[in-house]
């Protein structure tokens, strides 16, 4: 197996670990309603944890594809971007990605701001709307804007899911070529 396979394998292994917390929140919801407890909140965490993994997981798959040859530790946007400058070559795929973490509102910075702040600070900032539904709707709370995410934070995950699919997906079309590895 090549490396960039075995990165490959990474990347969607995070995806896979992502859809698992999704599931088990789903699941749950059907039973009862959001509480705050500290099962729901492991998983939430986690899902934030492994849904940035397939982003942390992609940027390996480019440091590979354009054999930057960074260590794993030292792969980061602004490492491989050097790296790349450096070495003259223009990489799509990265280039994509920095667009899309620079835009604050993109759905990836908003989980990169919720995972940062469970991770580094407090929990995930929650609104619970009571309208005496079974289904009663959680709000999350964006921690760099402060505004609320009006969706139910399981159906804002699918989203994200779904959302980190396409951005795998999408990405890897820009490093033709590597589909063999």
């Amino acid at each position: 197996m090549t490396q960039l396979n075995a990165a490959r394998e990474r990347t969607d292994a995070k995806l896979q670990y992502a859809a698992v917390h999704l599931d088990e929140l789903q699941q749950r919801r059907r039973l009862a309603r959001a509480d705050g407890s500290p099962w729901e909140r492991a998983h939430q965490e986690s899902f934030l944890f492994h849904l940035l993994g397939t982003r942390d997981a992609l940027l390996q798959e480019i440091n590979i594809f354009h054999s930057c040859g960074l260590p794993m530790k030292q792969v980061a946007i602004g490492s491989i971007s050097q790296r790349l400058v450096r070495s003259g070559v223009v990489s799509k795929a990265l280039r994509t990605l920095m667009r899309m973490e620079g835009l604050r509102s993109s759905w990836l910075s908003v989980a990169k701001r919720l995972r940062h702040r469970s991770t580094h600070q407090k929990g995930i900032p929650h609104q619970f709307v009571m309208d005496s539904k079974r289904d009663d709707p959680v709000y999350l709370r964006d921690p760099g804007t402060g505004e609320l995410i009006e969706v139910d934070f399981i159906e804002l995950f699918a989203q994200w899911h779904e959302k980190a699919t396409k951005l795998v997906e999408n990405l890897r079309s820009k490093m033709p070529g590597a589909e063999n590895g």
